[in-house]
């Protein structure tokens, strides 16, 4: 998978880290996103002890947006050092893939997410988080402005 760094590593600094998984689905001319408490992000989150990559992304799918995942591709991985809205400083190891779900859509298994369906045209607007940015901007160049 084809890693960037975005951001720069401060020296002295200590940054909380993270490594993460999301799911890039644009299906019917719509993003799939996911939404908590009002804040809009990729469907994906942290992996948890003995998780690989692939177990992380199909139970955040089904706990956040009530999706099956049917096939998957990796895409992009964004080692993001950033400094979240607390002004904590934060080292986001991101790994992102293309996602292909079912039709199907269930009840989240979280009952506080919610699935949001966002164009193109607005979905930069929509995510707070700068490596979700990143990783739209690159997918959008790739397989949608052509």
């Amino acid at each position: 998978m084809k890693k960037i760094i975005l951001g720069k590593k401060e020296e002295n600094t200590k940054y909380y880290f993270r490594e993460t998984c999301f799911g890039i689905v644009y299906k019917n001319d719509k993003f799939y996103l996911t939404s908590k408490n009002g804040e809009i992000s990729l469907i994906g989150g942290g992996l948890e002890k003995g998780e690989d990559h692939i177990e992380c992304l199909k139970r955040e799918f089904m706990e956040e947006a009530g999706l099956t995942i049917i096939d998957y591709s990796e895409f992009i991985t964004i080692d993001c050092f950033w400094l979240t809205r607390d002004n904590d400083n934060m080292e986001s190891l991101a790994n992102f893939y293309i996602i292909e779900v079912s039709d199907k859509i269930e009840n989240p298994t979280e009952v506080i997410s919610k699935l949001e369906l966002v164009d193109k045209s607005e979905i930069l607007s929509k995510l707070p988080l700068p490596y979700h940015k990143e990783a739209i901007k690159i997918y959008i160049e790739q397989f949608l402005n052509k």
